[in-house]
């Protein structure tokens, strides 16, 4: 009998966290990789299949209408064997419930663990499709990055095994002071506003992408109707003296704000009250803030040398020794 690890996840994240997974990194741990869903050829079909895995067609037509996209059964299983099968909520929101009863109900053999990838209390689209799913029996586990949710919820929380890097992503031509990459959710639009107003008046070069599809901040905000690919996102990110984290309202746990700055050795202005008790934490490269006049603008512009030591151990890929009991 063979215990087999598999990573299922729409596609294979090569532009995002998970990359790992599904890279040279993830096959040297002998992780697996499995479509969760279908994927159909360019054309109609593959416009047809958009449509049909969207987070708004999902909120309106739930139920069986998503079992026929997905791919969970077309793995060669063995019966002999055993499978943990890894699973993000983005995935899981394009499943119906049950699709996946169904689907544990044949395979006895196969361990299913939902990852959750947002803060439970995050406005985040795919979040509204999956918090109720998260409670059901068909899970062995339901994993979080965020050990506040997992107290609250009764998860598990996994560590930090969350992040790939994205070393070979080149520096952006455009330094700044201060970065700030997010979506303009969980009420903290105004707080990005006082702080991007406050910089300014600091005479701090601030780049901020913020994006939104209802701007209402006013002008000094400028918005994106559509989001920037991540390795533009790390590529700001390294041209960029500190990153500016502001956590969603309700969320406690670290946004991954915090591992680019690790990451990439750079200083990060937070929100996280929690920030002291991080991994890598240093009080001279790291700050908290709740109120934007708190901020020494000073040691925002100033460049110095960071260097955390990281040494690789946020990646995903060590969710299978957490998951399996390996040594």
């Amino acid at each position: 009998m063979a215990e087999k690890f598999i990573f299922s996840y729409i596609n294979q994240d090569r532009e995002g966290i998970f990359r790992d997974m599904a890279a040279t990194a993830g096959r040297q741990h002998q992780i697996e990789f499995l479509p969760s869903h279908k994927t159909l050829p360019a054309g109609p079909a593959g416009v047809i299949e958009k449509a049909a895995l969207s987070y708004r067609l999902n909120r309106i037509v739930p139920g069986d209408f998503l079992g026929v996209w997905g791919n969970l059964e077309q793995y060669p299983y063995q019966a002999d064997d055993i499978y943990h099968i890894v699973i993000p909520t983005t995935s899981i929101a394009k499943f119906s419930l049950h699709y996946l009863l169904r689907f544990r109900a044949r395979h006895a053999n196969v361990k299913l663990y939902a990852l959750v990838t947002d803060s439970m209390h995050a406005e985040s689209p795919h979040m509204q499709l999956v918090r109720r799913k998260l409670f059901s029996p068909v899970w062995e586990k339901v994993l979080t990055y965020d050990k506040y949710d997992a107290k609250e919820y009764g998860f598990t929380w996994f560590g930090y095994t969350y992040y790939s890097s994205f070393d070979f992503v080149r520096q952006d031509s455009r330094r700044a002071d201060l970065y700030y990459s997010g979506y303009n959710k969980g009420n903290r639009e105004t707080l990005v506003l006082d702080v991007l107003k406050s910089g300014k008046n600091a005479g701090a070069e601030c780049r901020f992408d913020v994006v939104s599809d209802k701007p209402s901040a006013g002008g000094e905000l400028s918005y994106l109707k559509n989001r920037i690919s991540y390795p533009e996102v790390v590529s700001r990110v390294k041209a960029s003296n500190c990153i500016l984290e502001i956590l969603q309202e309700g969320q406690q746990a670290q946004s991954i704000r915090y591992f680019e700055a690790i990451v990439y050795n750079k200083k990060l202005l937070t929100n996280n009250r929690h920030l002291k008790e991080l991994p890598f934490y240093n009080s001279h490269f790291m700050r908290c803030f709740q109120d934007a006049s708190e901020i020494d603008w000073n040691w925002v512009k100033k460049p110095e040398d960071i260097d955390y030591q990281y040494d690789g151990c946020f990646s995903p890929v060590y969710l299978k020794k957490f998951v399996t009991g390996e040594p």
